[in-house]
């Protein structure tokens, strides 16, 4: 069952705040855990991690611009292999990263890979399933109302001075909402154990009351032609039922980021296999 907080109505709206605050909350887990942290940027979160007992290691594209030298920090792209061997780590932070990702399943695979049985990824990204964001969407195809869409020149956010396409660091072009992001984790071999709490967006919460009821009936009703249509997660109506929890959660509604947990249940292969039953489906296409 995932657990699904309420969101927070005071305190600040900033990622790394909330990411701290609940880094902080659960000290005692990380003590002697090897833990990964990437992109690290500027390395804070993997000093406060080092600070709370963890083995850290941390990882960037650009790890010229990590701070702290006691913790070693590795090159890397998240759009490549992950130069670290499999079962590596108890805990993988993935902050702020995926919305910049053009290959997201290629990302959950890796962290995947490099997780050991049982580990855990913590991923966080702007909430792209909050209600402001749909509202958005509609009108602008945009993540926030006050932006143009995505293009050439604003979504360039940095390149190295060689000009190599290959590093070139993209924005918020890969929207990663929250139903995307578990189908994608699932494919992987994890699972959503968490989401957690984060402030509320009150423009969000401003539409909650006039969306809110459409968006239950809605998802009835296709929840129902599902079933009735015999898909093949028809056959697995636990998925639809956690679906609508998610959906129906004012967190992921109404918060400003999605901070989510998931927990590597099984290799990549014997995972697909459970979530379909077997491996060769056929498909009916009419």
């Amino acid at each position: 069952m995932i657990r699904l907080s309420p969101p927070a109505f005071s305190g600040s709206n900033d990622i790394k705040d909330l990411l701290t605050a609940m880094l902080r909350r659960r000290a005692a887990e990380w003590v002697g855990k090897d833990m990964l942290d990437v992109p690290a940027g500027n390395g804070d979160t993997a000093q406060l991690l080092h600070e709370l007992g963890a083995r850290v290691t941390a990882s960037d594209l650009y790890p010229e611009f990590f701070r702290y030298p006691a913790i070693p920090c590795v090159k890397a792209n998240l759009n490549d292999t992950l130069p670290f061997a499999d079962a590596s780590f108890d805990v993988v932070i993935c902050q702020e990263g995926i919305e910049h990702m053009p290959n997201q399943l290629h990302l959950f695979q890796e962290l995947n890979r490099v997780l050991r049985p049982g580990g855990r990824a913590i991923i966080t990204t702007p909430n792209y399933s909050n209600l402001r964001t749909r509202l958005s969407y509609l009108l602008l195809e945009s993540e926030a109302y006050k932006l143009m869409p995505p293009n050439e020149v604003d979504s360039i956010w940095a390149a190295d001075r060689a000009h190599n396409i290959h590093d070139v660091y993209l924005g918020h072009i890969f929207f990663a909402n929250l139903t995307r992001q578990r189908a994608l984790a699932a494919l992987s071999g994890l699972r959503i154990t968490e989401v957690h709490p984060s402030r509320v967006n009150y423009t969000s919460l401003f539409l909650l009351p006039f969306y809110y009821p459409w968006m239950r009936l809605l998802g009835g009703v296709a929840r129902r032609r599902g079933l009735r249509r015999g898909t093949p997660s028809a056959r697995r109506p636990e998925i639809y039922a956690e679906l609508a929890r998610l959906n129906g959660s004012l967190n992921v509604l109404t918060g400003g980021h999605l901070i989510v947990e998931y927990e590597k249940r099984a290799e990549t292969s014997e995972a697909v296999a459970a979530l379909t039953g077997k491996l060769n489906l056929t498909t009916d296409r009419t």
